[in-house]
């Protein structure tokens, strides 16, 4: 998850965003919600997991992650634990996915490092006491946490700006010239996290954007008050817990403020300029968290945000179906808000010479 190993990760993350972009049909509407999830499904078995999965495999571990989210999200079972134990299709989920981590620990413990995120967890060392190392309970726990966090997030967040921009052409369009421009200046040369922080300011702005506007539904890991203290008048006993909410905390930024809350609508408020001048940059902005608890997967997800938008706008043209300014709707149950409807159907295919060298390897 650092950005060394983020950096190596790119070739990875650029052939399986190509993978998913050359999947795409004009014979019939395209959900770009499914698509956007196998993506990111991808990424988590292949650079998280380190797992080897054959060609039939893939689409049993895409179920399978589907179902055990499905279940995790489910609020009867999250709020009453001891229903996951009877909801079948979790269950059995979990127990596939629980299957393949220990088998990948056992590989690993023959075989050594591998490079993957459960590699470096099986092998890390406490600092301060070398004896001391994670168990498998806790790599297991924390696998599925990131498959968990590291899937469902990113692709609501690259559905949510498949939403945004098929309702704002005009964005589209600039973020379309701007790939244009970094593929004429870097000409025959492979993608590069360097190249999209430096040359791609617009993109920034447009995945900041979404992120401002859409982020985590919920309030994190809560903290717990240390001692008894006053906010806003309002008391908070010691050992009381103490969330954080990035929607509200958005929408309360003195910069962006509006009254009727035009600045949180995805139709009105979405202006990804605004984070292209210091006058209008928000000043609140807390999409992966604060303090100590900040997310450890941020590197990660930013560049398969970025890499699958990139190629995306390279290479495809898309027309909104079902889902219009006038009936949008989100879904009611979700880490992270997204639409309803699968919302998407790709028009037209760009010239594939368009694809970026690796891209076509």
């Amino acid at each position: 998850m650092t950005p060394d190993a983020v950096n190596r990760a790119v070739p990875a993350l650029v052939k399986s965003a190509t993978e998913q972009i050359n999947k795409l049909s004009l014979e019939e509407p395209v959900e770009l919600e499914r698509v956007m999830t196998s993506f990111t499904l991808d990424v988590a078995w292949r650079q998280i997991l380190g797992l080897d999965l054959q060609e039939d495999e893939i689409d049993t571990f895409y179920d399978a992650v589907n179902d055990w989210i499905g279940g995790v999200l489910n609020p009867f079972i999250a709020l009453l634990p001891q229903r996951l134990k009877t909801y079948t299709k979790g269950r059995k989920a979990y127990t596939y996915l629980v299957s393949k981590i220990e088998r990948k620990l056992d590989d690993l413990e023959r075989n050594g490092p591998d490079g993957s995120t459960l590699s470096c967890m099986f092998f890390a060392k406490d600092e301060e006491d070398p004896s001391k190392s994670l168990t498998r309970e806790e790599i297991l726990s924390n696998s599925l946490l990131l498959i968990l966090a590291g899937s469902e997030t990113a692709a609501s967040t690259l559905t949510v700006a498949a939403l945004a921009l098929g309702l704002h052409k005009d964005v589209w369009a600039k973020l379309k010239e701007e790939q244009s421009a970094m593929m004429s200046k870097h000409e025959g040369k492979e993608i590069t996290r360097e190249m999209l922080e430096k040359d791609c300011p617009y993109l920034d702005a447009v995945v900041k954007e979404v992120m401002r506007i859409k982020p985590l539904a919920t309030t994190g890991m809560s903290r717990f008050a240390q001692e008894t203290f006053v906010i806003e008048g309002k008391q908070i006993p010691r050992g009381y817990a103490v969330g954080f909410n990035p929607t509200l905390t958005h929408s309360i930024d003195p910069v962006l403020e509006e009254e009727d809350g035009s600045h949180m609508d995805i139709v009105k408020g979405f202006q990804p300029e605004r984070w292209l001048n210091d006058k209008t940059k928000p000043t609140e902005y807390i999409p992966f968290g604060i303090g100590p608890r900040y997310c450890l997967g941020a590197n990660l997800a930013l560049a398969e945000i970025k890499i699958f938008l990139a190629l995306f706008a390279r290479c495809v043209d898309y027309d909104m179906t079902n889902t219009n300014a006038d009936n949008l709707q989100w879904k009611r149950v979700s880490i992270i808000p997204k639409p309803k409807d699968g919302l998407v159907s790709v028009s037209r295919l760009s010239d594939p010479s368009l694809m970026p060298v690796e891209a076509l390897l």
